[in-house]
């Protein structure tokens, strides 16, 4: 039940990110909704759930709108286990973490993606892309993390996994 509905919060993230987001574009730049589910999936849940998120959602993207398969694979699950890593140090009820691990996220992403196709040949103008693409998009993520982090946060008693490896339901 558990994987099932990060997989469909996943999937909703992704149909977000295709079909809506290019009209909640500002100045051109769309919001990655998959970017901050991995993210915020990474903080929750740990590495494990951060990488196997972003991979997914990056072989997603890839595979219908990627034009070099990989390479949103690639930068969303290094963000995915970055995000991760920070699972055990930081405390989940602190809002200020999703508009942090948002933009920092973004940032890495980003640069990753724009690494790469440098690597490759593309002209790609490095502080061009800094100062027009990717400082932006970080910051416009950076709001969308604070939206969507409380949201997920909200079931996390019920999504996290439990130690004894069955599902205790608390009744308040």
């Amino acid at each position: 039940m558990r994987y099932t509905v990060l997989t469909g919060i996943l999937v909703l993230a992704y149909l977000l990110q295709s079909v809506v987001s290019s009209y909640l574009a500002i100045g051109g730049i769309t919001p990655d909704f998959l970017l901050v589910v991995v993210v915020t999936y990474g903080l929750l849940f740990g590495w494990e759930v951060g990488l196997s998120a972003g991979v997914f959602g990056g072989l997603l993207i890839d595979l219908t709108a990627g034009r070099f398969i990989g390479l949103h694979v690639l930068s969303l699950g290094v963000v995915g286990v970055f995000a991760g890593l920070a699972e055990d140090k930081v405390f989940k009820d602190n809002m200020l973490l999703a508009p942090a691990g948002g933009f920092m996220g973004s940032v890495a992403s980003q640069t990753i993606v724009v690494f790469c196709l440098w690597l490759f040949g593309w002209r790609v103008p490095i502080l061009g892309a800094l100062r027009t693409t990717i400082l932006p998009a970080a910051l416009y993520d950076m709001v969308l993390a604070g939206l969507l982090y409380g949201r997920i946060y909200r079931y996390y008693l019920y999504l996290r996994p439990d130690p004894r490896g069955t599902i205790v339901i608390r009744r308040h």
